[in-house]
């Protein structure tokens, strides 16, 4: 049931008997490109002394779980298909199997040397920058405007709305695979404020698709509830999927979050963008926004730079209609 306390996972993990398997959802996109947001982890319940190298292990690292490929066993090293070690953790068992939706994927142990070799090449080729750079623009050229009559044939007719508490799940999803903002942050804040019933403050807004998955989202909310001393409503999170940039999606989850914060009253609305964003900055100005005064420029990069921020951010602003 929406609204319902989050299972903690790695306790539930670590609560069952040795030997037991588990099917769990909550590992992220660890293993990507083999494990994405959404998919699920079949589990043997196993001690370290279990795990070989090769095997796929779920670990608790604080308190998220990550799915990886075991390094080394002395002591117990695991890595992500294309990083590097990771920090200590405690292992919890041996993933023996991948679901996404209808499709299993079997780990059995005979993989182990693929997995382990396969492994150290991609790890090793992913850590230049050459194939970075390649990977990024081959990335670029599937999802150009050329490509766009196909993506929009399977994708079919997108709906961009406000999100409702009972997309929760799909937010996280897409959280898990888009967003730098945590999922505790987008839980509180999507059933305390933007889906609130008996008034709303503040507002989310997805791009669904015809399947019903998030491939577009974005925000609006007081900066206030993350921390920095920044009056007024920020758009913050202007994420578009790549198989839906070029359809209008940015324009049109701007123009729900617009329309959302007039009908709470608001008289204008703020954003804030990386200095060196230019195809996010037209977004914004093709959505009637311009540049905020010089003052709230200073003040916004002070507000980052206090929290960790390293890049020059541009602040923008938009008047609601009857407040010009």
């Amino acid at each position: 049931m929406v609204g319902t306390p989050p299972v903690d996972l790695a306790a539930f993990v670590e609560s069952s008997p040795p030997g037991s398997r588990l099917w769990l959802r909550g590992a992220g996109r660890s293993l990507y490109p083999l494990l994405r947001s959404g998919d699920s982890v079949q589990v043997l319940r196993c001690g370290p002394e279990a795990l070989s190298r090769g095997d796929v292990a779920l670990v608790r690292v604080g308190r998220r779980l990550i799915a990886h490929v075991v390094i080394s066993t002395g002591p117990l090293v695991t890595a992500s298909l294309l990083g590097k070690g990771d920090p200590a953790g405690v292992p919890l068992g041996r993933v023996t199997a991948l679901r996404r939706g209808w499709w299993i994927l079997p780990l059995p142990r005979v993989m182990r040397p693929s997995l382990f070799v396969g492994q150290r090449m991609a790890s090793a080729l992913w850590a230049r920058p050459l194939a970075r750079g390649v990977a990024r623009r081959l990335r670029d050229f599937a999802f150009s405007g050329w490509s766009r009559p196909m993506r929009k044939q399977w994708l079919g007719r997108l709906e961009v709305r406000l999100l409702r508490a009972e997309d929760l799940d799909a937010l996280l999803v897409f959280a898990g695979e888009r967003l730098l903002v945590s999922s505790t942050f987008l839980r509180r804040q999507l059933l305390g404020r933007w889906a609130r019933d008996g008034g709303a403050v503040g507002a989310a807004a997805g791009a669904f698709d015809a399947a019903g998955r998030l491939c577009g989202f974005a925000y609006l909310d007081s900066y206030r509830e993350e921390g920095l001393a920044l009056d007024g409503l920020w758009v913050r999170s202007l994420v578009v999927a790549p198989r839906a940039r070029r359809m209008g999606v940015a324009h049109r989850l701007l123009g729900c979050l617009l329309e959302a914060a007039r009908k709470q009253g608001e008289r204008r609305i703020y954003a804030d963008v990386d200095e060196d964003n230019l195809a996010s900055l037209r977004t914004f100005r093709r959505r009637g926004f311009r540049f905020a005064s010089a003052e709230l420029i200073r003040r916004v990069n002070a507000e980052w730079d206090a929290s960790g921020g390293s890049k020059p951010l541009v602040a923008l602003e938009r008047m609601l209609d009857g407040h010009d």
